[in-house]
């Protein structure tokens, strides 16, 4: 599967260490393998099949959102975080 640092997008605005950190600190919060967070969210963006994809996280920031650094990567993780604690 595909790493959540291997998609590439224009809106990017972190870098892959920004990522990384925030995939691990997740996976911490959560109780899962960090490799299974990154793929999960990943595909969330990348596969076009669900409902979010990289331009529907891009556009869902009604602001600028400093803890994401409106990058849709780490805004694509906390959806996923939000949808793992419910």
């Amino acid at each position: 599967m595909t790493k959540l640092t291997d998609i590439e997008g224009a809106d990017f605005t972190a870098d892959d260490a920004e990522v990384e950190a925030a995939v691990e600190d997740a996976a911490a919060e959560l109780g899962m393998d960090p490799e299974t967070v990154s793929e999960e969210v990943a595909y969330i963006l990348d596969s076009g099949s669900g409902r979010v994809n990289n331009e529907g996280v891009a556009g869902a920031a009604a602001a600028v959102n400093e803890d994401t650094a409106d990058d849709p990567r780490l805004e694509a993780l906390e959806v996923f975080k939000l949808r793992q604690e419910l």
